[in-house]
């Protein structure tokens, strides 16, 4: 699969080893010339665009290259919504990720027609319930032992 990550985001790097084990063909666009530059470095096999995701001319550039999945990971709602939109109506991806910071706007998300969002909160708010769950459950454990 041929995917786009999108956003001014520094956190994708274990998507992308995900991505790349997986075999997929992943290209960058991210403004950040430094980010982009040590990715360059470290993944040979890694497309790396610098550019602003949001900028009509730049998707332009990059609309031949027909991408089945775009994933936008700013750090901002707003802007990873505008991604997905340009990403759908310039360069014609039908599945689009989005992370999302708000809850509330994994909803507007949905109904603009972005294909899945990702939402950190409950995402990292589970993470610890699962922990506090396997921490209480170990702590009886040892507990109970004579």
């Amino acid at each position: 699969m041929k995917i786009l990550i999108a956003g001014n985001g520094t956190q994708s790097l274990n998507i992308i080893n995900s991505l790349l084990d997986k075999k997929h063909q992943v290209t960058i666009l991210n403004e950040d010339s430094n980010y982009c530059q040590q990715l360059a470095d470290q993944y040979e096999e890694l497309d790396v665009l610098i550019g602003n995701s949001a900028d009509i001319s730049i998707l332009e550039k990059i609309r031949t290259q027909k991408f089945d999945m775009a994933i936008a990971m700013s750090s901002f709602d707003s802007e990873n919504f505008v991604i997905c939109e340009l990403c759908k109506n310039i360069l014609h991806i039908q599945n689009t990720v989005a992370i999302v910071s708000c809850p509330h706007n994994a909803d507007i998300f949905k109904k603009s027609g972005v294909t899945g969002t990702i939402d950190l909160n409950d995402f990292i708010l589970s993470c610890i319930g699962s922990n506090i769950t396997n921490i209480a459950a170990k702590t009886a454990n040892v507990i109970r032992r004579p």
